[in-house]
């Protein structure tokens, strides 16, 4: 319906970031997560130095450290109830309420911040997606210079998030070129592809009429999946049929470099961002298949 297309607040961008998790940008503000495990950490060394300060006081334990004191022997040659040593179990018992509250809540911080800090930075595809949000699909989100929702300065959420303690709430699990390249080309597809195919079948959109495109990520990499699979096996097929054709020994061998070459930069350009190993091992598999395949062939042909 046309109502659809008239803004409606900024409901098209959270549907669309709840569709598409890597669309959501968010701040870490990593140097708060820092300076408030800095001032927990400062918090226990406070009450560690004041039990060592108590524990050298009395040279019968032994050591000058809590950890040279067993809690055993200190209980034996310092008693509680005796004034003498009142101070010293008031300070042992703050480390311990310091030690324990570190663990709770520094330690429970710790592992949060971790978590957060190991967020995944955003690609610049779906950075530059979000300034995609205006009229007339959405209200705009950035405006005067400034991050409408959160009122922050819009550079914060535009160019790399590497340098703008941004991070994205999933990061696209596949980053090959050519998966990339889909991914880029999503939109044009969207409107000039499916849109059209939705019009000759009188099919619609199965997600909100509003989102910007309805391919979800899912079904990108299983193309590309299936795409990888058709090209390894027609380029063999390909070097295959060019090597029977073809007689003089040298071309023949120069064919095979030259398809190995394009293939090794196939796998690493479309394989899922491959390891070196990876790309060797498959290498090394496609030279072996061909010359094979040349060896085999060869008696029967006339060399030049």
């Amino acid at each position: 319906m046309e109502t659809n297309r008239e803004p409606q607040g900024y409901s098209a961008l959270y549907k669309s970031i709840a569709v598409y998790p890597e669309l959501g940008l968010f701040r870490r503000f990593g140097q708060f997560w820092a300076k408030k495990l800095h001032d927990d950490t400062s918090e226990f060394l406070e009450c560690l130095t004041s039990l060592n300060d108590q524990l050298g006081r009395f040279p019968d334990l032994g050591g000058k450290t809590v950890l040279d004191c067993p809690l055993r022997i200190v209980k034996e040659k310092c008693p509680k109830g005796d004034e003498t040593y009142d101070k010293l179990w008031d300070a042992w018992r703050e480390y311990n309420k310091s030690l324990l509250n570190y663990d709770a809540v520094p330690g429970q911080t710790l592992c949060q911040s971790e978590q957060i800090m190991n967020l995944p930075h955003q690609d610049a595809y779906n950075t530059s997606s979000l300034t995609e949000f205006k009229p007339p699909g959405s209200r705009p989100i950035f405006e005067n210079d400034t991050f409408v929702p959160t009122g922050e300065r819009a550079a914060t959420y535009q160019g790399a998030t590497e340098r703008n303690d941004t991070c994205a709430w999933r990061a696209i699990p596949r980053k090959d070129f050519l998966t990339m390249r889909f991914i880029y080309s999503s939109k044009w597809i969207e409107a000039h592809v499916l849109a059209r195919l939705r019009r000759c079948t009188g099919r619609t959109k199965s997600s909100d009429p509003r989102l910007q495109t309805d391919m979800r990520l899912d079904r990108i990499i299983s193309v590309m999946d299936t795409v990888s699979c058709l090209l390894a096996s027609t380029l063999l097929l390909i070097t295959v049929f060019v090597l029977a054709v073809v007689h003089p020994l040298k071309i023949r061998i120069a064919i095979v470099g030259v398809t190995g070459t394009v293939f090794a930069l196939c796998v690493k350009l479309m394989a899922g961002d491959p390891s070196r190993g990876e790309v060797f091992g498959a290498t090394a598999a496609f030279y072996a298949v061909a010359v094979v395949f040349l060896s085999s062939t060869n008696d029967n042909c006339v060399c030049l």
